[in-house]
Formats: C-alpha cells, structure tokens, sequence
C-alpha cells in the first residue's frame, strides 16, 4: 500500500472511531475537545479533518444523526414520550427538539409520528434513484457477494415461517474487526464493497475460517437518511488483542438481550423478513427496541450457491414494554 493510501486509511480509522463514540454517547455533551482526543487530533484542525472525510461539518453530522435516530424511535417506539426520546438523542429540552425536528422534516414529531414519517417515505420511494434498496435502521444485506436485487420477483411472503420462528436470548458481547462504507444500499453498492474488502482483508489473515461469525450492520434508514450518507458496516469476529491497520477498525457490539428471528432465504427477502419482525412479531412480543443496533449473524458458511439462499440471525436489541 503507498504512504498516501496508508495516510488516509489511517484518517478515516480515526474519524471513524469518532463516529462510534458519538453513536454510544448521543445523550451526552459531545465537545470538539472530546471528540478530538477520541480521535488523537488536535481541536484546532479536527473539524477540518472530520469535513474533509466525511463531506459534512462535525456539529452538522451530530445534529443530522441525532434527529435522523430520534425520527426512527418515534416510529419504532410508539408508546415513548417525545421528550423522552429527545432527552435520549442529546437535545435539552421539547422546544428545542420541536425547532430542529421541523426544520428537519418539516413537520412537527407528533405528525411525523401520526402518519407524516409514511408520507415521507412514500415521497422517498418516488425520488428513489434505481438500485437504491430502503432497509430499517440497522438492517444489513445478506451478506457479500450477495446483491440484493428487488426486482427479482420472489414473493417477499416465502420468509414467514422463517422470520416468525423467534427467540428472546441473551447474546455476548462480539468484540469484532469492521470495514464501514458510506453510500446507497442496494446491488453493487456500498454493501457489497464493504464485504468484498472484509473478505479480503480477513482471509489475508486467516480470520475467514469456517467457523467464523460475522455481523452486518446499516447504522442508517433510507427512508430518513439520505441514501448517499448511509452506513454500513461489515464485520468478523476477533480475538482479544488482534490488532487491525489500514482502514479496518475495532469495536465491540454490546451484548444482551436480543429477539433473534431465524432467516433463510434468497438476500432479497431479507428487507421483507425485517419489516416482518418490526410490524409483526415486536407489537404483540411485549417487548420495544433497546438503544444498541440491530444486526444480522452469520455463522460459518452461510451462503448455500444452489438454490442462492443465505442463513443468519436477525437480532434486534429488546428490553420489556
């Protein structure tokens, strides 16, 4: 790898490392001092650095996710306070979460709770560019080299028996290698980059065996975030200690508890099998999603060639009603 490509891999680690901490502590004070240091930069030109990386000002990428994650729990989370759910994304008080909520989404959160966050999906859908696939916050594609393909035909209703077969379990703690990618999902998109990379990577070091685990993680809902500025992360677990470099990072995914619902089926269905498991399965579970991300789990070859069908976990965070 030459020097500038070494240089730059090491900027977005950093500026990544950042992004988590701002993801784990969103309820906070989150200074430029401190997220300077996350990221072992000077406060004087690390806001430089974090624009020239990610295309966005510091405050500007902090109050965007903040109320892009406010927006989702008020829809995910139906019998939360708006104010609670404000309090939880960092903003001080409801008449400054209603300011900056409207000027978002040109609506108020009520309305966009009521009615106005399906309105403005429907609008999403219509602007949506080809190749452009909308998942749930959280929810990643099936895994590299798959490409979801939403043309494809298959009806989304094959995945039922699979989605519905879920379990309440306590999961551990994966401490995990990831390689993150930021753009659309969908069919040669940032997803399949972000797999195709980890493969590499981790096969280079005889990480991919076959009784690995990996996670995928989309940290954003296309349906609010605009499809450009999506993350998503693709992950294997690691031992203790390992040290990563280039543009691979480190983190942990908290354990807990988790509803795992059963999937197998073509990477298509997988957008379906999630819609399932939020609007079917969590209303009457008497459970409500938890804080920490959702993720997909795969364990060691979970990608059958004939008939084109993956095998995961797909766990969402719970905590009781």
């Amino acid at each position: 790898m030459a020097t500038s490509d070494r240089s730059r891999a090491e900027y977005q680690k950093r500026v990544n490392r950042v992004i988590d901490y701002i993801e784990a502590h969103r309820a906070e004070e989150l200074s430029l001092e401190a997220l300077a240091a996350v990221a072992a930069f000077s406060p004087f030109h690390f806001h430089r650095v974090f624009k020239s990386m990610t295309g966005e000002n510091l405050r500007e990428f902090i109050q965007r996710t903040r109320l892009e994650t406010a927006a989702n729990h008020l829809t995910q989370r139906p019998r939360a306070d708006i104010l609670e759910i404000a309090l939880e994304n960092g903003f001080s008080s409801a008449s400054a979460f209603a300011r900056a909520f409207k000027e978002r989404f040109g609506m108020s959160a009520s309305a966009w709770r009521n009615g106005g966050a399906a309105e403005a999906c429907k609008a999403r859908q219509a602007d949506r560019k080809p190749g452009e696939v909308e998942r749930k916050p959280g929810k990643a594609a099936a895994c590299a080299p798959a490409q979801d393909d939403p043309s494809s035909g298959t009806d989304a209703r094959q995945d039922e028996e699979e989605i519905m077969n879920v379990t309440v379990k306590t999961l551990p703690s994966y401490h995990v290698a990831y390689v993150r990618r930021v753009g659309p999902y969908g069919p040669g998109g940032s997803v399949s980059e972000a797999w195709h990379r980890l493969v590499r990577w981790a096969s280079a070091r005889d990480l991919w065996t076959p009784d690995r685990i990996c996670v995928g993680i989309s940290h954003d809902n296309p349906k609010v975030t605009e499809p450009s500025r999506c993350r998503y992360d693709a992950a294997i677990v690691i031992p203790e200690g390992f040290k990563a470099e280039g543009e691979v990072n480190v983190t942990d995914i908290a354990g807990g508890k988790y509803a795992a619902g059963a999937f197998i089926g073509d990477a298509s269905l997988i957008g379906a099998a999630w819609d399932r498991l939020f609007a079917e399965w969590l209303p009457q579970s008497g459970y409500q999603p938890d804080h920490r991300p959702c993720f997909e789990l795969y364990q060691g070859e979970f990608h059958d060639p004939e008939p084109n069908t993956f095998h995961c976990a797909l766990c969402l965070p719970v905590r009781p009603l």
